[in-house]
């Protein structure tokens, strides 16, 4: 983490949002064209993933799919809600993809970049799929949050943490359904964290301890994404407070 060649690789991987950023500012095109967008980007990067992965362990698993690599995590299983939200025609379920997408695609994206698997610095083609893609949904994140078409409000705030808690759960059951005790699953990080060493998110004190920390800064996280309609539902309370009688005795 953080030597040489994963810095020059956040290099280009800024450079790749910065421009991307540039042209969705200029062209502007409709939201659901940039979800069509990135869930092909989506498909490619998960299509190379699945062949390679295959491909390289094809001795040991004769052709299957390490469980490891299935599409789990949180950035990943972002690929099921892109094709929701292609193939929905309800405004109501877009909207809370949407609201859950805007924090997880953006700290998950970001949270990957940062603190990248192993495997993905030690094969080129993986490495590729892995930065792409997950520089791809910040960029979606950071579009998402600027573009005029979503309207965020403070019950999709609460949306997004109820849809996180039971992400929370759902993982949980599959970490415990699928597990391979000679190659631990650990989707979503709720096991152990991604990497040894970390400052704040470690077992040192135990997995309670740890999720716990886990649990705070994922809604510390959606909650700064959501500031202003939080903010906004903050003054509205006061607003009102202040409107009410004062009762007489």
């Amino acid at each position: 983490m953080f030597e040489p060649k994963h810095l020059i690789i956040l290099a280009i991987c800024a450079v790749y949002a910065a421009c991307a950023l540039i042209l969705l500012a200029k062209k502007r095109p409709p939201l659901d064209m940039v979800t069509k967008i990135l869930l092909a980007i989506g498909v490619i990067s998960e299509t190379i993933k699945i062949c390679t992965y295959i491909v390289m362990n094809e001795e040991e698993y004769g052709g299957y799919l390490p469980k490891t690599d299935l599409p789990f995590h949180l950035c990943s299983i972002q690929l099921l809600f892109m094709v929701v939200l292609v193939l929905s025609k309800s405004e109501r379920v877009k909207k809370a993809l949407y609201s859950f997408m805007l924090p997880t695609c953006l700290i998950g994206g970001f949270a990957a970049l940062m603190i990248p698997t192993s495997s993905s610095l030690s094969v080129p083609i993986i490495t590729v799929q892995y930065f792409l893609f997950h520089t791809s949904i910040v960029v979606f994140a950071i579009y998402l949050y600027l573009t005029n078409e979503i309207s965020l409000e403070f019950r999709d705030y609460i949306s997004a943490c109820l849809m996180l808690f039971a992400a929370f759960f759902v993982a949980v059951y599959l970490n415990g359904w699928i597990n391979d005790y000679e190659h631990p699953i650990n989707f979503m990080y709720v096991v152990a964290p991604p990497v040894e060493g970390l400052p704040y998110l470690n077992k040192d004190h135990g997995w309670l301890v740890y999720i716990v920390h886990y649990a705070a800064l994922a809604y510390v996280c959606i909650t700064l994404c959501f500031i202003r309609p939080v903010l906004r539902k903050i003054k509205s309370l006061f607003a009102r407070k202040e409107k009410e009688p004062t009762p007489t005795k």
